[in-house]
C-alpha cells in the first residue's frame, strides 16, 4: 500500500503543472517568441541562440536566410549582420592593446594615438580614449554616410575621415550620448597602435583564437552567398526585398561585422569566461575591466563599460549591446555570474514606402491595403527581444526603491534627445520623429508622472520613476521604458535617462521645441493660406500686386520640404538609402527649398511693414482690415522662418 501511495503522489507531481516561477524550457520559450510573430510577417528570418555555461544550450533559426530561393536560417550557416555589436568587438581590441602596453592608459588623449586626424578639444579639454569608449567625447549625431554606394579604400585616408568628421557640442565627460563617430575613432586607434587594417586585426587576434571562422568585417559592396537577404512585407502582403546598404569602410569598427550566430556564441563564451577567471583573447582582469561599468548618465539606469552596456536586473550583472543595420536587428545579452549569453538576430525590415505612395494610399488602393485574411504585423522590434529575454532568465524587472525627497512636480517639464544633429539639415529627422525626439512630463495629482503620454508612473526614489506596465510589449512601441530617472543640479532639472540609457534627454523649452513646431505648423500654414483672398484685393503699384502672391508662395515653398525629402522616388527606393549611403541631391534640394522658403517669409514680413508705411490696397476701413489681415500672415511667416532655423535650413548646412 505504501508502494502504491508513493507512485501515486509520484504520478500526481509529475502530472502538476509547473510552478509559476519555474522557467519555460529554452526551446518552448524561444518558438512562443519567434513563431507567432513569423505567422504574421514580422520578420523573414530570425535566429537565437545561448549558451549556459561554456556549452550551446539552443541554437535555432526561423523563417528564411533568403526568401527568394527559399534557404532556411541555420545559426551555423546564415551570416548577418550584427550592425553596432561590432562596437564590442573594437573596444575588445582596445583591450587587447592596454593590456600589451600599446596603450598606457585608456585616460590619455586619443590624439596622442592618432596618425591620420586631430580630434577637436573644447576649451582645452582633449578626447580621451575613455570618452570613446564610454560615448562621452561630445559629438553630435550624424547619419549621412554611415554607409556608401561605392568602394573606399581602406585603411581609410584623412579625406575620407573629415567628411566624415561631426561637429563637437558638449564638453568631453560631461553626457553619454551614443556616438558612431566615436567608435570609428576607436577603431583608428586600433590601426595606428597595431599598425594592422582594422579587417586583419580582427581576424587574427580576435576571431581566428576563438574559432569564429564565419566572422569577418564586412567592407563588401554586394553580399556573399551565405547572407542572409532581408524581405519586407506590406499590409496587402507583397514582398519587398531589402537593399543591401555597403557600409563605410571608416564606419564598420562601429558596426559592420557580418557572423553566424554559433560564432557569436563563442565570442559570447569567451567574455563569461573571461569574467569568471579563464584567459584567453584577454586575460581576467582584462574582461572584467571591460564589462565594469565606467560611467553612467544616472545611477539607477544602464550604464557604460568599455562599449559594452553595463547594468544590473534584479540584482544580476548584465552586460549587453544590440545592434541595427537596414533589415537587421541584434541583442547581445550576457550574465556572467549566472554563465549565460543569448544572441538574437532579427532579418527583416518595415517596408520601404515614399511619400507619394502613402498620399495615394488616402484615395486608392496600394500595397499600404491591409488584407484581413493575411494580416500583417509591424516589424518584430529587438527592444521586446531583450526584454523577453532578460524576464525569461532573471524575471520581471523590479526597480530598486529609495527614499523620496523631492515632489514629482519638480521633475514635469520638456526634455530634449541628445543624439541628434545640431548644425546640419539632418535636424529635419529629429521634426518628423518629435514624438520620440521630445520627451513631455506632466505631474499628476497622484503624485506620479505621466511621460510620453504614458500614465502611471511612481517615484521609487528620488527623481527615479516606475511603471512595470509601460515596459516594452510585443506589439507596443519599440521605444518603451518602464523606468525613467532625472538629473539634477541644486533646485533645476537637467535631464532625463531611461532604463536601457543610450539615449538621454536634456531640459529644454516647453515652448520651442520640434514637438510644439509640429503642432504649430499646421496653424501657421493655416493662416499663410488664407492669403488666397490677397489676390482678390485691389493694387495699382506693382510692389502691392507682388506681394499679394507671397502667402501662395510660402505654402508651396513649405509643401515642397517634405516632396522633395521623402517624395518622387523609384521603387522600392526611399530616403533611408539616400541618407546611409551619402547621396546629396535630396539634401541639396531640401536646403535650395529652405531657403527658399526663408525668403518668401522674409519678403512677406518686409511687405506687411511696407504695407502700413505706403496705405497699400486702398484707404478705406477694409483696406485696413487687408492690412491687418497681411499683418497676420506676416507673424506666421516669422513663425515659419524660426521653424526653418531650428532645422538648419536656413544657411548651406549640408550634412
Amino acid at each position: 500500500m505504501r508502494v502504491l501511495k508513493w507512485l501515486a503522489c509520484l504520478v500526481a507531481l509529475l502530472a502538476a503543472p509547473a510552478s509559476a516561477d519555474t522557467p519555460q524550457p529554452l526551446e518552448a520559450w524561444a518558438d512562443a517568441l519567434f513563431e507567432p510573430a513569423l505567422k504574421t510577417h514580422r520578420f523573414s528570418g530570425a535566429e537565437i541562440v545561448v549558451v549556459e555555461n561554456g556549452t550551446v544550450a539552443l541554437a535555432k533559426g526561423y523563417g528564411l536566410a533568403d526568401p527568394a530561393t527559399g534557404r532556411a536560417m541555420d545559426p551555423a550557416a546564415t551570416e548577418v549582420r550584427i550592425g553596432s555589436t561590432t562596437k564590442v568587438i573594437t573596444a575588445t581590441a582596445i583591450a587587447q592593446l592596454h593590456e600589451k602596453g600599446l596603450i598606457r592608459s585608456l585616460d590619455d588623449p586619443a590624439n596622442r594615438y592618432l596618425k591620420r586626424v586631430r580630434l577637436p578639444d573644447w576649451k582645452g579639454r582633449p578626447i580621451t580614449i575613455r570618452h570613446l569608449l564610454t560615448h562621452r567625447a561630445g559629438f553630435e549625431d550624424k547619419a549621412f554616410g554611415l554607409g556608401t554606394d561605392r568602394a573606399i579604400a581602406h585603411p581609410v585616408s584623412a579625406e575620407v575621415i573629415a567628411r566624415a568628421m561631426p561637429k563637437l557640442v558638449r564638453a568631453p565627460g560631461t553626457w553619454s550620448v551614443y556616438s558612431n563617430f566615436g567608435t570609428a575613432v576607436l577603431g583608428l586607434i586600433v590601426e595606428d597602435v597595431s599598425g594592422e587594417p582594422i579587417d586583419r586585426y580582427f581576424e587574427v587576434h580576435i576571431f581566428r583564437p576563438l574559432g569564429m571562422e564565419r566572422s569577418y568585417l564586412n567592407f563588401d559592396l554586394s553580399p556573399f552567398p551565405a547572407h542572409a537577404r532581408p524581405y519586407a512585407t506590406f499590409p496587402n502582403g507583397a514582398q519587398q526585398a531589402i537593399g543591401y546598404v555597403p557600409m563605410n569602410p571608416f564606419i564598420a569598427p562601429a558596426g559592420g561585422v557580418s557572423t553566424t550566430g554559433l560564432d557569436m556564441a563563442r565570442f559570447m563564451t569567451a567574455q563569461i569566461e573571461g569574467a569568471q577567471g579563464k584567459a584567453s583573447i584577454l586575460s581576467p582582469e582584462g574582461f572584467r575591466r571591460m564589462q565594469t561599468r565606467h560611467v553612467a548618465n544616472h545611477p539607477a539606469t544602464t550604464g557604460f563599460g568599455m562599449v559594452f552596456i553595463e547594468g544590473a536586473w534584479n540584482g544580476a550583472h548584465v552586460v549587453e549591446h544590440g545592434g541595427g543595420w537596414p533589415g537587421f536587428q541584434t541583442v547581445m545579452l550576457l550574465i556572467p555570474e549566472r554563465g549565460v549569453g543569448v544572441f538574437a538576430s532579427i532579418v527583416g525590415e518595415a517596408p520601404v514606402v515614399d511619400l507619394t505612395e502613402q498620399l495615394r494610399s488616402l484615395v486608392g488602393k496600394t500595397r499600404l491595403a491591409a488584407d484581413p485574411a493575411n494580416p500583417v504585423e509591424p516589424v518584430l522590434n529587438s527592444s521586446y527581444i531583450r526584454e523577453a529575454a532578460l524576464t525569461r532568465f532573471l524575471g520581471a524587472y523590479r526597480s530598486a526603491e529609495a527614499p523620496v525627497t523631492r515632489p514629482a512636480s519638480d521633475f514635469a517639464g520638456t526634455y530634449c534627445r541628445q543624439r541628434r544633429s545640431y548644425s546640419t539639415v539632418e535636424a529635419a529627422f529629429d521634426f518628423l520623429g518629435a514624438g520620440y525626439a521630445v520627451i513631455k512630463a506632466a505631474a499628476g495629482a497622484d503624485g506620479t508622472l505621466t511621460i510620453r503620454g504614458v500614465p502611471g508612473y511612481r517615484q521609487v526614489a528620488s527623481g527615479v520613476f516606475f511603471n512595470p506596465a509601460a515596459a516594452p510589449k510585443a506589439l507596443g512601441d519599440p521605444n518603451a521604458s518602464a523606468l525613467f530617472a532625472f538629473t539634477a543640479e541644486g533646485d533645476r532639472t537637467t535631464g532625463m535617462a531611461p532604463l536601457l540609457s543610450v539615449d538621454a534627454w536634456e531640459r529644454c523649452s516647453d515652448t520651442w521645441n520640434p514637438l510644439t513646431a509640429g503642432m504649430m505648423l499646421p496653424v501657421l500654414l493655416l493662416v499663410a493660406l488664407t492669403g488666397t483672398l490677397c489676390l482678390f484685393w485691389p493694387g495699382s503699384r506693382r510692389a502691392e500686386r507682388l506681394s499679394r502672391w507671397l502667402p501662395l508662395l510660402q505654402v508651396g515653398t513649405l509643401l515642397a520640404l517634405p516632396l522633395v525629402l521623402l517624395g518622387f522616388y523609384a521603387a522600392d527606393d526611399g530616403i533611408m538609402y539616400h541618407v546611409l549611403e551619402a547621396r546629396p541631391g535630396r539634401f541639396v534640394a531640401l536646403a535650395v527649398a529652405g531657403n527658399l522658403a526663408a525668403l518668401v517669409a522674409v519678403l512677406t514680413i518686409a511687405a506687411a511693414i511696407a504695407a502700413w508705411l505706403r496705405g497699400w490696397w486702398g484707404d478705406t476701413r477694409r483696406a485696413i482690415f487687408r492690412r491687418v489681415h497681411f499683418s497676420l500672415i506676416a507673424v506666421a511667416a516669422a513663425g515659419i522662418l524660426a521653424f526653418l532655423i531650428s532645422l538648419n535650413l536656413v544657411g548651406w548646412n549640408l550634412p
